[in-house]
């Protein structure tokens, strides 16, 4: 991991780092798979969406429907990203505002970002979580004791 300013914790599931925010950022530029938390008709919702980070925001694409619709009515949302391996594991959380994105400028952007494209739809929209803050963690693993019973 790479420091700039990361803070060592300890935590009963092991060693923990809180990220800074450029580490986060970094780290989020290194996935292409991520959950959305909104809210529909006051319930919590979660989708799995393939985004993109420029380092400063989140942008993933959708067509019409529920998450779109939910959307429009409560721009409030979390946005998580994570990765696991055999001897470590992070996770990063932003929350902030996500709006559609209309500007002929900021579509052309969005449409140099590599999106998988094995799922068609023939129209879509782009939008852009802007983060009100990000948090990240990482964690070591570590070697687990017997359970007392």
């Amino acid at each position: 991991m790479t420091p700039e300013s990361d803070r060592d914790d300890w935590s009963p599931q092991g060693p923990v780092t809180e990220l800074s925010e450029p580490h986060a950022w970094a780290l989020l530029k290194s996935v292409s798979v991520g959950r959305l938390a909104l809210s529909e008709d006051d319930r919590p919702q979660i989708f799995p969406v393939y985004f993109a980070s420029d380092g400063t925001s989140i942008i993933f694409r959708t067509a019409e429907g529920t998450k779109l619709h939910a959307l429009l009515n409560n721009a409030h949302v979390a946005f998580e990203a994570d990765a696991v391996t055999e001897t470590e594991s992070w996770s990063v959380v932003v929350r902030g505002l996500a709006t559609v994105l209309h500007d002929n400028d900021d579509i052309r952007a969005a449409d140099a970002l590599a999106f998988p494209r094995w799922v068609p739809t023939a129209s879509y929209v782009y939008v852009r979580v802007t983060p009100a803050d990000i948090r990240g963690r990482h964690f070591t693993e570590r070697v687990h004791a017997e359970r007392e019973v």
